[in-house]
């Protein structure tokens, strides 16, 4: 049985790591705008998201506050984090914690992909 040449071969995850879920429509959208202006950028965001994605690092990687502090996700407020791509472009993505006894990897719910910086993020009541 010949195989599919032109399908890619999708990266396993490993144990430790995370899934990435698309939390709508809007944030496909923008995950793919991200693709085609910073590449090399969003695929160290991804490596970031399934190894450690509520890890905070100052310069890149830290968790909403106010309003936007939490994300609801399948009827579950979840924590929501924002991580810098670039200077402007903007992840924002909600952290299941894996359970340790339903087997089951921690998810991340991409909840925005904006390839500029978000404007819900200048009010002074959800500025970092």
């Amino acid at each position: 049985m010949a195989g599919k040449r032109s399908v890619p071969v999708p990266r396993p995850i490993k144990g430790t790591e995370y899934e990435i879920f698309f939390g709508n429509t809007a944030a496909e959208r923008g995950w793919t705008d991200l693709k085609a202006s910073a590449k090399n950028a969003l695929a160290d965001a991804h490596d970031y998201l399934t190894a450690h994605p509520g890890r905070y690092d100052p310069d890149r990687c830290y968790q909403l506050r106010g309003d936007l502090s939490t994300a609801l996700v399948d009827g579950v407020a979840l924590p929501q984090w924002q991580y810098k791509v670039t200077d402007g472009a903007r992840l924002w993505y909600a952290v299941d914690e894996p359970h340790a006894k339903a087997k089951k990897p921690g998810r991340v719910v991409i909840t925005k992909a904006a390839t500029g910086h978000p404007n819900e993020t200048d009010s002074k009541k959800n500025f970092r």
